[in-house]
């Protein structure tokens, strides 16, 4: 009689997956940014340029190197790979949106650069007189000084912040990566295309040639946030396009489908941030409609350049 075969051991438990480290080649988003620094780094070739410079330089030509696979940057993530790869894959994620207040406050000294403080301002208010028939980021507010809907619009031009950042981190949080990187790739794209024409066409905007909007309106809460937050920290020659409305409408196009719920909610404030962006003397309306386009157009043409950039 044959003795029975003895019990199979039970197999071990599959140890669980580690999650995904970045890729070592380079990623779209990297490959745009690096095209970016090359294209704005240009300005410092100008007689204009800072005494800082060739710290400038450096910097752009680090954020130049994050399109190559050998680059600084993709062996910083590589290294940092092999010892936290969740890191890794965030740090490779996120930087490019953490990057932009970096990128937004140079823009000044780069224009200068370029330009030695000429400004714009009176070929852009040409064209607001010849298609508004005058100046209504100076009139608007002025002609109608309503608390209520001054507040109401001053909120709305705020919630630029959260619309930047808030979708791609819920998108991120529930673990929606492809589309949260898609989403990067377009606000990214819009962010330079609009930091271009700060460098080499400045214009400074209303908020330096007319006074803020008064009339009782300056009280509100909301008012003095916006304002207060511009006066702290924005760079002059950044007007045309609106990087706020163009920037915004981007992110709003991209997200009707992925967060239908919020959709709404995200149609309204765009609405208002662009009207809050004129009646706030923030803007000239011409900003404004250029802004729609420039961030329409970015969304359109992001498919295929990410592609392109593969």
């Amino acid at each position: 009689m044959a003795t029975p075969a003895a019990p199979a051991a039970p197999a071990a438990p599959a140890a669980p997956a580690a999650p995904a480290a970045p890729a070592g080649g380079p990623r779209p988003v990297d490959r745009l940014l690096a095209l970016y620094a090359l294209v704005s780094g240009a300005a410092l070739l100008f007689p204009g340029r800072p005494a800082a410079w060739p710290l400038l330089a450096a910097l752009h030509a680090a954020l130049a190197l994050a399109g190559l696979r050998g680059g600084p940057v993709r062996r910083g993530l590589a290294a940092l790979a092999r010892r936290w790869p969740r890191g890794a894959r965030v740090a490779a994620d996120w930087y490019p949106l953490l990057l932009v207040p970096a990128l937004y406050t140079e823009l000044e000294a780069l224009n200068l650069a370029v330009w030695g403080g000429r400004m714009f301002d009176a070929l852009v208010m040409g064209w607001e007189a010849a298609l508004f028939g005058g100046q209504p980021s100076r009139d608007w507010a002025a002609a109608a000084p309503v608390p209520l809907l001054s507040e109401l619009l001053h909120f709305s031009y705020l919630s630029y912040y959260l619309i930047i950042y808030l979708p791609p981190l819920y998108l991120y949080a529930t673990g929606r990566l492809e589309e949260t990187r898609r989403l990067i790739f377009v606000l990214m794209l819009t962010f330079v295309a609009h930091y271009v024409f700060f460098i080499y066409f400045p214009v400074a905007g209303p908020r330096y040639g007319f006074p803020p909007p008064g009339g009782g309106i300056e009280d509100g809460f909301f008012y003095g946030l916006a304002h207060g937050i511009l006066e702290a920290g924005s760079s002059r020659g950044a007007a045309f396009p609106s990087s706020h409305v163009g920037v915004t409408l981007a992110a709003t196009l991209c997200l009707l489908r992925p967060l239908p719920r919020v959709a709404p909610l995200l149609v309204v404030l765009t609405l208002g941030l662009t009207l809050g962006a004129i009646y706030g003397g923030f803007h000239y309306a011409v900003d404004a409609l250029a802004g729609l386009l420039l961030g329409a157009a970015c969304v359109a043409a992001a498919p295929r350049l990410r592609g392109a950039l593969a």
